[in-house]
């Protein structure tokens, strides 16, 4: 009986340190991602034509907002609907549409909302699924906003109107 009335204050003890120990641990792995994401990291996708895009071929003293999407979200369908009908909101900004599904859905998805022949419009393929860890995107639609000298102006979680990300980009 002594035993078992000095096993439980040890095994609560435990449980404790673990879980301050797993909180902890979260903490440090969120904030590394955030400074990460101060500056766009390096990042390899697929274009629709097969060919690699990488940070060396984003333009130079733009504003780059990536969008993390897939074709079956319905608030992605909104955004990229929203994004068409202001598309002249963006003829200064770099969008980088963003997913994981095959490029011929993808296309599709760019067509079906005027979006895959405007020079400021890219679609990507993450085919190796990395944007959600590099990028910390733990939900769709999920935007990042950068300003022309590559740094983080706003995170988002979610559907985001044209109109609040032009404002962003004008701080």
């Amino acid at each position: 009986m002594k035993n078992f009335k000095l096993i439980i204050p040890i095994l609560v003890l435990a449980l404790l340190g673990y879980l301050v120990f797993s909180v902890v641990t979260k903490i440090q792995f969120k904030n590394a991602i955030e400074k990460k994401l101060e500056t766009i990291p390096n990042f390899s996708f697929i274009t629709l034509d097969k060919k690699v895009f990488t940070n060396s071929d984003l333009k130079l003293n733009t504003p780059t907002v990536f969008i993390y999407f897939n074709s079956d979200c319905d608030f992605c369908q909104y955004e990229a609907q929203s994004i068409s009908e202001h598309s002249t909101y963006f003829k200064n900004v770099q969008l980088l549409f963003v997913s994981t599904e095959d490029i011929l859905t993808i296309k599709n998805f760019a067509i079906s909302y005027d979006l895959l022949n405007q020079s400021n419009i890219s679609f990507l393929q993450d085919n190796t699924d990395t944007f959600s860890n590099r990028f910390d995107a733990n939900s769709i639609p999920f935007l990042l906003v950068y300003n022309k000298d590559q740094v983080l102006v706003k995170k988002y979680k979610g559907q985001l109107k044209p109109t609040a990300i032009m404002k962003l980009l004008e701080n």
